[in-house]
């Protein structure tokens, strides 16, 4: 992909995230301060879809990324796999992380705990499954409160997913690693249209914390969280 291009990509993904509306080349040059022309961010955003990174929603004159777009942004990010800077828990938020799981000294309530408080400083759903059917989720109303979520189709789908989640658990927990990890589309079971952070914890590592949201979630944020989880446990 052209350097340009991909700034384009990355523009696009990151505004994305933060508007949840499709992003069109007028706004591009003049929010962003781009040195193109709007024709030419025009035609790299045309490209860019023609090679599968963005789509072209039908009411729209913007685009928004595909999973294939999101999965290009993370591994040019290296997101997850390592802890670059850009992607460390805030204070408040690990000390509030660390809180929710020292509370209780019954490991699985712990566990409970900080799920609620992890989807208190996401924004986001959280699934732990104790075992493939030992499964707790909360955050939901997190979820369909998105805009992302507006059509009640889009709301049943998922919910049918993560009613019927222990059924395709224990393949998924034989691909997850022993660290925060994204799985994109199809890579879960949770529904193509989410993307989640997903670890494995706890005696053998056979348990799963998942964390899920849209696909224009925020990554950066979301795998620090879960990150600094496995740390804490």
């Amino acid at each position: 992909m052209e350097t340009r291009q991909e700034k384009l990509l990355f523009l696009v993904i990151e505004t994305y995230i933060k508007t949840a509306e499709p992003i069109g080349s007028k706004f591009l040059v003049e929010k962003a301060g781009l040195d193109w022309s709007e024709a030419t961010v025009r035609n790299e955003l045309r490209a860019l879809e023609d090679d599968g990174y963005l789509s072209h929603p039908h009411t729209s004159a913007g685009r928004v990324p595909t999973t294939k777009g999101y999965e290009h942004y993370l591994r040019v990010l290296n997101i997850g796999a390592s802890v670059p800077s850009h992607s460390v828990a805030s204070r408040k938020e690990s000390d509030l992380l660390q809180e929710a799981f020292s509370a209780y000294k019954d490991f699985e309530q712990a566990m409970k705990n900080v799920a609620k408080k992890l989807v208190e400083v996401s924004d986001e759903t959280v699934l732990i499954a104790f075992s493939p059917d030992k499964v707790y989720y909360t955050g939901l109303a997190n979820l369909f409160e998105k805009p992302d979520f507006e059509e009640m189709k889009q709301v049943a789908t998922v919910s049918e997913a993560l009613d019927n989640c222990d059924e395709c658990l224990p393949q998924f927990i034989e691909k997850v690693k022993n660290e925060p990890n994204f799985y994109l589309g199809d890579a879960h079971p949770f529904g193509s249209m989410l993307s989640v952070v997903a670890s494995r914890f706890g005696e053998d590592n056979k348990s799963l914390i998942v964390l899920i949201g849209p696909q224009r979630m925020n990554y950066k944020k979301n795998w620090s969280l879960v990150h600094k989880i496995i740390e804490i446990i």
